[in-house]
């Protein structure tokens, strides 16, 4: 087994398979969100609101995320404001405000899909995708996969690490944005390389194992058939 590799539970195999649907719906709504077109953004907003009304949606987390992003909303608003698609002001921020809406429900079913599967079956399902029917692309797919997760979970709870190391360096501001920017990049150069064992106590989403299949199950029933009919939309 590659180094930091998370042993899934026994009987994950109907986990997997529902993990892959999941993802693969999530890949295809995330797709037609690029459009940003008002219908299909309005569809998957629906979707959204099915997938988060129910209980032990982990909406602290999902904010942290939405708040990282605040750079990129800005940036949108400017680039859509100055020079509009349309020609007037308001056009132009109405096209960044639905740019900005779509990218949210993007992070919204990431996180949805995270929470609700354990990383080492996401890992096993991405790794599934990447690899192909049969393994037909070679086995390099479930290798990324693995480091891929370990990485984005190193950085997503180390994050209280790096403000304490953050805050115990000495010197200009810039030297030490510098010095943390450099510890971060090592740290998931490393993960991504494999040279980072198994985390203790990841966040393998205990909420898997207090939901019933049939509702994992309807989640990704409810979410292909959002992102289906946005696809019907944006293509009629």
């Amino acid at each position: 087994m590659a180094p930091g590799a998370v042993r899934p539970p026994p009987g994950v195999s109907v986990l997997v398979g529902t993990a892959i649907a999941a993802l693969l719906a999530v890949l295809v709504a995330s797709a037609v969100l690029v459009t940003a077109e008002p219908a299909v953004v309005l569809v998957l907003v629906l979707v959204a609101a099915g997938l988060t009304a129910r209980p032990g949606f982990p909406w602290r987390r999902a904010g942290r995320m939405l708040w990282r992003l605040k750079w990129f909303y800005l940036s949108l608003v400017l680039f859509y404001g100055l020079w509009p698609s349309g020609g007037a002001l308001a056009t132009g921020l109405a096209e960044a405000g639905w740019r900005i809406l779509a990218l949210m429900l993007v992070v919204l079913l990431v996180v949805w899909l995270t929470e609700r599967f354990p990383r080492a079956v996401l890992v096993q399902a991405l790794g599934a995708v990447l690899s192909g029917p049969r393994r037909a692309f070679g086995p390099g797919g479930q290798r990324f996969a693995q480091r891929l997760f370990l990485a984005l979970e190193l950085f997503e709870r180390e994050r209280p690490l790096l403000e304490q190391r953050r805050g115990a360096l000495v010197g200009p501001r810039r030297v030490r944005l510098a010095a943390v920017r450099e510890w971060l990049v090592e740290r998931l150069d490393r993960a991504l390389a494999g040279d980072v064992g198994p985390l203790e106590g990841a966040s393998s989403s205990a909420a898997v194992t207090a939901t019933a299949p049939w509702t994992l199950i309807a989640g990704v029933v409810w979410v292909w058939s959002g992102a289906g009919a946005a696809w019907v939309l944006w293509l009629w």
